[in-house]
């Protein structure tokens, strides 16, 4: 109780609290400004048609997701005063010419030289054409992502086990520790972490953090950074929240890496807080997942932690010193692994991690597995699963038995009926909240990272994962998935029935799902 009443108190006396109200008033005193001058309803509504239509042909003509378009349109027509500034408000995250000019100059130091980066695709496409053909399309829509070989890794089926490695190697850290999480939560975890972090850079390491500002809003003080850079902790936080409209707020840095010594990296669905490893029971048991890579790949981890950490301090980094550390694996498994990100646009052109998850759907021939805690998919998606299913895949995806959010779970619950019908097997984790985000396929390729089956992870967070081909890991992610199983129950038609005012709820929210 008397940390919930802590938490409460944070949010209501929080920079959080008076930057929505400031935004709220922002709001009325826009709608004043339109609606309270307007001499007549006639001058009122040739003024919602004049900019209601080129906001409509703007729309119409976005090269974009089309159920991202629809939702727009709808706004607009239901407000066709208001619904235009908004869409010129929310709809894409604008960037100024200076923080472009910026951003290109960190990519392009960061960017592996296309020499090598092909290199690495002509020795993969006389192994495998096909294996080769999706390498290049996730390194041509993130253009950081490079292949690299000379790693291996190990695939944590829990929470508990993910950090009790990664604070094993926490502590043997020599040179540098660089974190981002999208939540860290104060308490037994957090200390834990948090002392090493303090004693390592006491002892001259360089130990940088960046940690989302919205993702906690609700867990740490507000300019916690500072504490934190008081103790010698260079810290930032992605996104500050201002009292501004701005999509900007829309995209949060959801990745989670840890990068030590250039030499081992981190990823996977787990933040920094206590029910990741079940030290506080929340929602049942809480099962999540992760990877260690050691060795090349770790440079993918430490390049995307790196465009990050830039771009938020707006300086830049030595790269050249800090990439010099990284050195293939003496124990390297003999598989090929693709770090890489995904974000909004115009950072990304493209939507790297769905178009990721979509090639290898579209061309699996045996299963395909995946762990997810949230199924709400477009219908590009939701297509390709139920084709693979049709075509003879064994297609099967487990999802949370114990909710975290209602709303959330009942659009989940909503999607089974139509993938049910194709095939597709839906199972529920009944022990308690599935947090991980896997992957798995035909036993050549798997995708460990943060990315979540939801129009948030696909189109409007910053992500990151990794993607294996070829790798022992596969197998080991591929029989996790089978334990899982295990404990999950399968369902079906029956027992993913809604009832009518769930079906009425889930209808009029999905309809508005792409903007959420």
């Amino acid at each position: 109780m008397k940390k919930f009443l802590k938490r409460l108190y944070r949010t209501f006396c929080s920079r959080y609290t008076i930057s929505a109200i400031l935004l709220c008033l922002e709001l009325v005193l826009l709608g004043y400004i339109l609606f309270g001058n307007f001499p007549s309803v006639f001058y009122l509504i040739v003024a919602a048609v004049a900019v209601a239509i080129p906001a409509l042909l703007n729309i119409i003509n976005k090269n974009t997701d089309p159920e991202y378009k629809i939702p727009w349109v709808i706004v607009i027509l239901i407000l066709p005063l208001v619904g235009p500034l908004i869409y010129c408000c929310f709809y894409n995250r604008r960037m100024s010419r200076g923080e472009a000019r910026f951003l290109r100059n960190v990519f392009g130091l960061l960017r592996q030289p296309d020499s090598e980066r092909n290199n690495s695709l002509i020795r993969l496409a006389e192994k495998d054409p096909g294996a080769a053909g999706k390498a290049h399309a996730i390194m041509n829509d993130d253009p950081l992502a490079s292949l690299y070989t000379g790693t291996d890794s190990t695939f944590f089926q829990t929470g508990e086990k993910y950090f009790s490695s990664l604070i094993s190697d926490l502590e043997c850290a020599e040179k540098y520790i660089f974190l981002e999480y999208f939540i860290i939560d104060e308490g037994e975890l957090w200390n834990s972490v948090h002392g090493i972090l303090v004693d390592k850079a006491r002892q001259g390491l360089d130990v940088r953090l960046i940690y989302d500002d919205i993702g906690c809003m609700k867990t740490l003080p507000s300019y916690y950074e500072k504490e934190l850079r008081h103790e010698g902790i260079r810290t930032y936080r992605f996104n500050r929240v201002s009292p501004k409209i701005s999509p900007v707020h829309q995209n949060r840095d959801h990745r989670k890496i840890c990068v030590i010594d250039g030499q081992i990296g981190y990823t996977g669905g787990v933040n920094i807080a206590d029910e990741y490893n079940n030290t506080v029971v929340r929602f049942g048991y809480w099962k999540d997942g992760g990877i260690r890579l050691h060795g090349s790949a770790v440079e993918g981890l430490l390049k995307l932690f790196l465009s990050h950490w830039d771009y938020t301090s707006r300086t830049v980094s030595d790269s050249d010193y800090l990439i010099s550390a990284v050195a293939p694996s003496e124990q390297a498994d003999g598989g090929y692994y693709i770090p890489f990100g995904s974000g909004p646009a115009p950072i990304y052109k493209r939507s790297v991690g769905k178009n990721a998850f979509l090639n290898l759907i579209n061309q699996a021939s045996k299963y395909i597995y995946i762990t997810t805690p949230y199924l709400v998919v477009d219908y590009d998606l939701t297509t390709a699963l139920c084709n693979a299913a049709l075509r003879g895949v064994d297609v099967r995806i487990v999802t949370p038995g114990v909710a975290d959010k209602r709303m959330i779970k009942l659009m989940t619950k909503s999607s089974y009926p139509y993938l049910i019908d194709a095939g597709v097997k839906i199972y529920e984790f009944r022990p308690g909240f599935i947090h991980e985000k896997s992957f798995v396929t035909d036993d050549d390729y798997a995708v460990i990272g943060t990315i979540n089956f939801d129009y948030r992870s696909l189109m409007h967070n910053f992500e990151n994962a990794v993607w294996i081909y070829g790798s022992s890991t596969v197998t080991d992610v591929r029989d996790g998935f089978l334990a899982t199983l295990n404990d999950s129950e399968k369902m079906d038609k029956r027992k993913s029935r809604l009832t009518p005012n769930e079906w009425l709820f889930k209808t009029l929210v999905r309809i508005f799902a792409p903007l959420m």
